[in-house]
């Protein structure tokens, strides 16, 4: 089986094959645009990969400084945001040790990115989680607002969080830091069961795409949580 790591690393094209059938109700960009006004603002994406969350806001912000450590996924944002790279400037950068762009974001955000690097370092990962805000933090303007991205399970019609670590991430950004918590489904759809299956089994796993193809379906469900921090509650 093809591990996440390589697939950031090495299959970007197979990473956007999946992803450019996700959410096809367009939940999350609903969600988005009704929470926070994206107009000539400035945007911190970290992991942000392809581009898939960027392209939700691309063409009503000022600018966006976006951060990856895999140079294989932003090539591939190169290609798929070609329209608006004159907005975006790249940096080669780890979610735990993102740099100092040339301003602060008046919107942080990170789609699908952070609950990886929780999982990576499970053994530590309250510490960890206390990187990550205090990284938002630090690259959002005082008055700003940070979002943050995360499964709430895949195949799944109820929203949960599929590993008791990503479990206690998310109960932090609630309860220590007092983070908004949205759900939206975000499902797939596939032209057939057999592409669904293929497509999906490729990213999550074998066994993943063995249950799709008995499910018989080409649409397939997703849970997304969406997590919002306005920096101004804070004061």
């Amino acid at each position: 089986m093809t591990t996440m790591n390589e697939i950031y690393e090495a299959h970007s094209t197979q990473y956007d094959e999946l992803v450019s059938h996700e959410d096809y109700q367009q939940n999350l960009t609903k969600l988005l645009h009704s929470l926070i006004a994206w107009e000539n603002k400035v945007v911190v994406e970290a992991g942000i990969g392809t581009g898939r969350v960027t392209n939700l806001y691309i063409e009503k912000v000022r600018q966006v400084y976006g951060f990856d450590r895999a140079s294989h996924m932003l090539t591939k944002l190169k290609v798929n945001l070609s329209d608006n790279l004159h907005k975006i400037k790249l940096y080669n950068a780890d979610n735990l040790y993102l740099l100092e762009p040339p301003e602060k974001g008046d919107i942080f955000i990170e789609g699908w990115s952070f609950g990886h690097t929780v999982v990576d370092n499970e053994s530590n990962y309250e510490r960890i989680v206390d990187i990550l805000v205090d990284e938002a933090k630090r690259l959002t303007k005082d008055d700003g607002v940070i979002i943050f991205i995360e499964t709430l399970g895949s195949n799944s019609e109820i929203p949960k969080p599929s590993t008791e670590v990503l479990a206690n991430f998310y109960s932090l950004l609630e309860r220590k830091y007092r983070f908004t918590r949205y759900e939206i489904r975000t499902d797939y759809k596939f032209a057939t069961n057999a592409e669904a299956a293929r497509i999906t089994g490729f990213f999550f796993g074998k066994k993943f795409g063995e249950d799709v193809l008995k499910s018989k379906k080409s649409i397939i469900p997703e849970c997304t949580g969406v997590w919002v921090l306005d920096k101004n509650s804070l004061r």
